[in-house]
């Protein structure tokens, strides 16, 4: 298998090539979408759904409670169906909540607060429940109750749903939500969660499995074999769910910030093309840029402002030597999207 082949799979297993019918059944399909940029999170949602969708489209999934966004993972935000946050929580909760190190009882004096801030209000915004821990005393600063906000979606206590309306302009904000009651765990959940994680980004290796997942090289390496003939063994190390060949390849796309396709990989070479780690990222502050892609490959980056008063113009960086053919289409549809005239 070529690395042409590879990518060609993978822009099927991304819904890439094929979108799907729904919003939630991307949602379904890569089972945790990276959201730490809510507005990018969003078109990753919207270019992988069929019917020339808007941000508003999207957003009625979170308004109707079909997804919402959590810390699931590697302690950043993901877009998940809300009763998929447990199964991965099963896995990734006991090491991220380690890494935060709020104790115990804080966060049941958190949780306190929070449902019944929830229950008085009806709909919490992000700032009215750190106020509230502060008012109670389980916090003393703002920055201490976005912690333990954090920490309580870790927990599997809560997440961000509807969205906040905004008078103009695309909103960032969320209402907090609880989450339902986690489901009791499966004979092997890391497994299934290399089987889940395969289903919307095969083929690849455990490796890959391990960064996406947040989890140490070897756990990920005893689930992979413990998964028997739940995967497949292709070349490699690369790990699939079937044999099936590749599909068709997409005409160029524009990729939002931090999107699977580029992010959810231990090695990204083969997405990357000629952009690295200073053009692309991630970056020595995280930021992994929105990306121009080409029969699975990057050939440049862009930018569109979402802020009051902006221009609403795409801008396009391409890559040395490559050329501009679909570039235009490809960002006419995110202008579409986010309804910029």
């Amino acid at each position: 298998m070529d690395a042409a082949e590879v990518r060609r799979r993978r822009l099927q297993s991304h819904l890439l090539a094929e979108p799907a019918a729904t919003v939630p059944d991307v949602a379904r399909r890569l089972l945790a979408v990276q959201a730490q940029d809510f507005a990018a999170s969003r078109w990753a949602l919207g270019i992988r759904t069929a019917g020339g969708l808007t941000v508003g489209d999207v957003d009625r999934a979170f308004d109707e409670g079909h997804l919402v966004r959590a810390w699931t993972q590697r302690g950043t935000l993901h877009v998940v169906e809300p009763h998929s946050v447990g199964t991965i929580l099963a896995v990734t909760g006991e090491r991220q909540a380690r890494a935060y190190g709020i104790e115990p009882q804080v966060l049941d004096g958190g949780e306190r607060v929070f449902r019944a801030a929830l229950d008085a209000e009806g709909n919490l915004t992000r700032s009215a429940f750190v106020e509230a821990l502060q008012s109670d005393g389980v916090a003393g600063s703002v920055t201490a109750g976005s912690r333990i906000l954090t920490a309580l979606s870790i927990r599997g206590v809560l997440a961000l749903g509807p969205v906040v309306p905004r008078a103009a302009g695309v909103t960032r904000e969320q209402f907090v939500v609880a989450l339902p009651p986690r489901a009791a765990d499966t004979d092997d959940p890391t497994v299934d969660l290399l089987v889940a994680y395969l289903r919307g980004h095969a083929p690849a290796t455990i490796a890959d499995f391990a960064w996406w997942a947040g989890l140490p090289s070897g756990q990920a390496r005893a689930a992979a074999e413990r998964a028997g003939e739940r995967v497949v063994r292709l070349e490699y190390g690369l790990l699939a769910l079937t044999e099936t060949t590749a599909g068709t390849v997409p005409a160029p796309l524009a990729l939002p910030a931090f999107d699977e396709y580029v992010l959810s990989y231990a090695d990204r070479s083969l997405g990357m093309g000629v952009g690295d780690r200073t053009t692309v990222g991630p970056t020595a502050n995280g930021m992994v840029r929105p990306v121009l892609l080409r029969d699975g490959v990057a050939v440049g980056t862009w930018a569109l402002s979402l802020a009051a008063g902006s221009r609403g113009i795409p801008d396009a960086t391409l890559f040395t030597g490559e050329s501009d053919a679909g570039v235009f289409e490809a960002l006419a549809r995110v202008r579409r999207f986010f309804a910029v005239a």
